[in-house]
């Protein structure tokens, strides 16, 4: 999951065109070319018996998976528009602040206000910084908890599977090499991959025909929220 920031601040950086950088520049050599994309090697026969599983693949183009990853985007959406807006009013909130102290120096109780003004305003700043560490902790529970309930019901397809596919041994992708390689040509990045092992022993895409095809949805889910407990259980949902 991606965390939310209070503010970004774009910086701005001072281009000088001065006639020796453009002689520099004009001499500088030519970025290297980028490398050539590597086929996948021929592999050996497949291990009879021998099946390997990505599992983080298996749950994200699954139907289920899927329709998960689009409810957590509608979620990151909500916190996104609540901590943007929240944000924002403190921002005018501070700039309004800064505008007005100089003008505030004039006397004594002119400045006794603004710095009121002031410790409300971070006493506000310090209770928006803590709701954004916790939005981005339940939105990162709730994609824990969704990905481990996913998880549990992919287990029995991968059962079936293992069995139809008289497995022995069922090997994590994770636990294998990969070559893994971005590209940019013109602009457009291209993604290159492919993992050490035998096509032929891959049960990834069967195990995700086998989930879709037995059409189970992943019950409604919302936000973890860290702020209501309920008593004697986990966080309420």
């Amino acid at each position: 999951m991606k965390k939310a920031s209070l503010f970004l601040i774009a910086s701005a950086a001072v281009l000088m065109c001065g006639a020796g950088q453009v002689m520099a520049q004009a001499a500088a050599p030519a970025a290297a070319a980028a490398p050539a994309t590597p086929t996948p090697p021929t592999f050996g026969a497949a291990v009879p018996g021998q099946c390997v599983l990505d599992e983080q693949t298996a749950m994200s183009t699954s139907a289920m998976g899927k329709a998960a990853s689009d409810r957590l985007m509608q979620l990151k959406a909500a916190v996104d528009a609540e901590l943007g807006g929240e944000g924002q009013a403190i921002e005018t909130e501070y700039k309004a602040l800064a505008a007005g102290q100089k003008a505030a120096e004039a006397t004594p109780a002119a400045k006794a206000a603004w710095q009121g003004k002031a410790e409300a305003w971070e006493k506000k700043r310090q209770a928006f910084q803590a709701k954004v560490q916790q939005r981005n902790q339940e939105m990162q529970y709730t994609q824990q908890e969704v990905m481990q309930a996913i998880f549990q019901k992919m287990i029995p397809n991968i059962n079936a599977v293992v069995t139809q596919k008289s497995c022995a041994t069922v090997l994590s992708a994770d636990s294998l090499l990969h070559y893994d390689m971005t590209t940019n040509t013109a602009g457009a990045n291209s993604q290159t991959s492919f993992l050490y092992a035998n096509p032929a022993m891959n049960i990834t895409t069967a195990v995700v025909q086998k989930m879709d095809s037995t059409g189970e949805k992943l019950p409604a889910f919302d936000r973890v929220k860290l702020d209501q407990p309920a008593a004697g259980a986990a966080p309420a949902k």
